[in-house]
């Protein structure tokens, strides 16, 4: 990871978070942290623009405390720059728009305003805006739940796809909901039940509720009372 470069474009001066020195020191160092070509460590598939790691190894790298952090993630993920998904042993980061200025081709205008606020969020090269009012929309990545098997939802999405049902980021956020609180082992067997089974839907087992509590004594009365 100490050798290579990346791209930085002035227009990063623009950008919202610029003056808050904690978010532009974790933003940079995610930059730097990245994978610039897909691998796989562990049994893990981190694509380019993502990197593996953990809250505690973040601290020691950026000097930041872990609330500090926390915070720091807060405020990219509402502005859509990072996404951060809970795995078994760490925390998959991923730098949304990676590729859009990280390219080795000539610099162009969506990257040119990549980093300015509001509505100037927009690619002014898109030739498919119709008026003005399309320009000031933009749409944001979904943000996958905290402690959500990513490799499990991953193959739940590719089956929705080949079964011609597509989600939309409201079913997607209920449908991670119903399983996000499980296991990582629970949440891939509710995948593979509900891919084996041709449903479109997540259907987690119901959990047996067990109890210690001893049962309840009656007093016994005598005959005639």
């Amino acid at each position: 990871m100490s050798s290579g470069w990346i791209k930085l474009h002035r227009q990063l001066l623009d950008w919202e978070w610029y003056d808050d020195i904690n978010v532009m020191r974790l933003f940079l160092h995610c930059l730097l942290r990245v994978n610039h070509k897909p691998k796989k460590w562990r049994g893990i598939d981190i694509q380019r623009g993502q990197f593996y790691t953990s809250l505690d190894s973040l601290c020691d790298e950026t000097g930041l405390t872990a609330q500090q952090l926390r915070t720091c993630f807060s405020k990219l993920k509402s502005t859509g720059e990072v996404t951060s998904s809970g795995m078994a042993r760490g925390r998959m980061i991923t730098v949304v728009s990676f590729d859009l200025y990280q390219d080795d081709n000539t610099l162009n205008n969506r990257v040119a305003t990549g980093f300015q606020q509001g509505s100037n969020r927009v690619a002014t090269t898109n030739k498919n805006v119709k008026n003005e009012k399309n320009v000031n929309k933009t749409k944001k990545e979904w943000v996958a739940p905290e402690n959500l098997n990513m490799k499990a939802w991953a193959e739940f999405e590719q089956h929705r796809k080949e079964i011609n049902k597509s989600m939309t980021d409201l079913s997607k956020t209920k449908a991670a909901n119903q399983i996000c609180g499980l296991s990582f082992e629970q949440q891939q067997a509710t995948v593979d039940k509900s891919i084996s089974s041709k449903w479109a839907g997540l259907f987690p087992e119901k959990q047996i509720i067990t109890t210690t509590a001893e049962p309840r004594k009656f007093k016994a009365f005598p005959k005639g009372e």
